[in-house]
């Protein structure tokens, strides 16, 4: 029986690779590692380095390499920027050492937590996150792999003295921290100094990005005229104009309570300081799209619930056309709204607040294994993919590691780790999209057929192999193992765990008529660090037993990990 956590909320809310440091991607300001120059001293326990390699297992010392773009820090002083801020939005991509702890020191004083928490099940005051406010799960990887933080703080809130705000905090994409006041231990009104501090291990920094949150509006719309035509919702064309005029503000409200509305706006988009902005939509209906200087910025489709989408677009200063267009669907409260925001200024509405009104209510209804292992049947639409897979199942855990199969394929779809699966989608209402979203820390897989029969090890991977599912039988434990046909033999196909990760088996039946072999992994680069572990990009690690003869090989831009599968072959997985 699945165990159903529902709770209503508002929608809105050995050698490893040496790895080298990057641009900082998201609309931000790259605080300079070209050397020390960015911050106020310099320490003996703070270098800047071109690479850094860090083992998981620690067996391994620390290496680097000279170069710019990554900050490595030890146990010491801590180093604090020559930048001064208040509001803002950081983005850092880190690495820590096994044992490492550190912080990133906020403007008020505040601290969040940067530590090797991978292993903990549960989130706890040493687990990655604000220091004195548990996270709502753990998100951090393992030690050697890059990490990202991203958070949104106020530096004071009006009304609330002596007091601060961490808007949102995520870790590694996982939002794990939204609106948590906090006691300031330093006024930050006119800007203090960030600082990053060390106190155990090895903690490395790269692709630090802020952006400096002022409330000015350099972007404004002037000179609105609309159209409303009455065509049916889910028309393609349309051309029965019921009424048209002028407006001072962007609002759906023109329309006049029409139960079915096609809304066109035109005017002149204002800016006063040139750069990239980035604008968002908020809506219920079937289309929002929005065109600047004829050139299209955002087109979304179908949004129930005022979901958000976003577009970018680089405007020099002066005067630009825009076009929107936005219908509504005749069973949902129309809404609509276009936010935007530049690096340097903190995002505004271009909608009066009456043009979106409050959603309804939405229940968040959630997966969670407690005992024994879940399972859910699904459809997973993965990113990059255009139409949705459709036999699948998901598999949580107890321990927090959890997977999707495509069982047409035998393919390992998704693997993630902390909480197990968002089935609001799939049970909530009419029960649409059938999609069901993994809940923490995912990590991208190939998607491609686990297990193929090749001629050669040189022969390609197929996409699809030619494989029949025969079913699947849990174990005593409640774990599945899925059973296919391929190659006159019959496999079958178990992923258990445990508190160290995803050990997966195959066991081959009969006698194949070619030899199989499965897929472990895919990549841009498969770093050998001996023993037979694997590291897979900075996505995860494979762990293959000694006795098995794991093959690397080149497959177009990327390579692949391939393993001979006989009478019974295992390897785990970590991240």
């Amino acid at each position: 029986m699945h165990h159903l956590i529902q709770k209503v909320t508002l929608l809105f809310l050995t050698c490893p690779v040496m790895a080298t440091g990057q641009n900082v991607k998201g609309n931000y300001t790259t605080l300079p590692l070209q050397d020390l120059s960015s911050f106020e001293t310099s320490s003996p326990n703070w270098s800047v380095q071109g690479n850094v390699s860090i083992h998981p297992t620690g067996l391994v010392k620390t290496k680097t390499e000279g170069g710019k773009g990554i900050l490595v820090g030890t146990p010491g002083n801590p180093i604090v920027t020559k930048l001064k801020a208040s509001d803002l939005r950081l983005f850092v991509e880190f690495m820590v050492s096994p044992g490492a702890e550190g912080n990133v020191v906020l403007p008020g004083g505040q601290k969040v937590r940067i530590s090797d928490s991978s292993l903990d099940q549960h989130p706890g005051a040493k687990t990655s996150g604000y220091i004195g406010q548990f996270p709502t799960q753990n998100a951090a990887k393992s030690p050697g792999l890059w990490q990202t933080m991203e958070l949104a703080y106020d530096a004071a809130v009006p009304a609330v003295a002596n007091s601060a705000r961490l808007n949102s905090l995520s870790l590694n994409g996982v939002t794990v921290l939204e609106t948590v006041y906090l006691t300031n231990s330093k006024s930050a009104a006119d800007g203090q100094p960030l600082a990053l501090e060390v106190n155990k291990g090895t903690i490395a920094f790269r692709n630090l990005g802020y952006q400096l949150l002022a409330s000015r509006k350099p972007l404004t719309l002037n000179n609105l005229a609309y159209k409303v035509y009455s065509d049916k919702w889910d028309a393609k064309e349309y051309s029965k104009l019921d009424h048209e005029g002028k407006s001072a503000v962007l609002t759906q409200e023109v329309t006049k309570g029409l139960r079915e509305f096609h809304l066109v706006y035109e005017g002149d988009m204002d800016v006063t300081e040139a750069g990239e902005y980035i604008f968002t939509s908020i809506y219920s209906g079937p289309v929002l799209s929005l065109d600047i200087d004829g050139k299209n910025v955002l087109l979304t489709g179908e949004s129930t619930s005022q979901e958000t989408h976003t577009g970018s677009a680089n405007l020099s200063q002066g005067n630009h056309k825009f076009k929107i267009h936005y219908s509504r669907f005749p069973w949902r409260q129309p809404a609509l709204g276009l936010r935007v925001e530049k690096s340097g200024i903190r995002p505004y509405d271009l909608h009066v607040l009456s043009s979106l009104p409050e959603p309804e209510p939405k229940p968040y209804i959630s997966v969670t294994p407690e005992i024994r292992p879940e399972m859910v049947r699904s459809f997973i639409l993965l990113d990059g993919e255009k139409y949705k897979r459709t036999h699948c199942i998901s598999v949580g855990s107890p321990d927090g590691w959890n997977y999707t199969m495509d069982l047409n394929r035998g393919a390992l779809l998704q693997a993630w780790r902390g909480q197990f699966a968002n089935v609001t989608e799939m049970w909530y209402e009419r029960g649409e999209p059938q999609l069901l979203f993994p809940a923490g820390l995912t990590v991208p897989v190939s998607g491609k057929s686990s297990f193929a029969a090749l001629e050669n090890t040189s022969a390609a991977w197929p996409d699809s192999s030619n494989i029949n599912f025969l079913g699947y039988k849990l174990d005593e434990k409640g774990f599945p193992g899925f059973r296919y046909s391929i190659a006159s033999a019959t496999v079958s196909d178990q992923l258990v765990s445990n508190d160290k990760g995803v050990f997966r088996t195959f066991k081959v039946e009969g006698k194949p008529s070619s030899p199989i072999y499965s897929l472990l992994a895919s990549g841009k680069h498969i770093t050998d660090l001996k023993n037979g572990l694997y590291q897979i990009d900075d996505r995860y690690y494979i762990q293959v037993d000694k006795k098995y003869k794991a093959i690397v090989r080149a497959s177009g831009e990327n390579q692949e990990i391939l393993l001979p599968v006989t009478d019974n072959t295992t390897y785990m997985m970590f991240w």
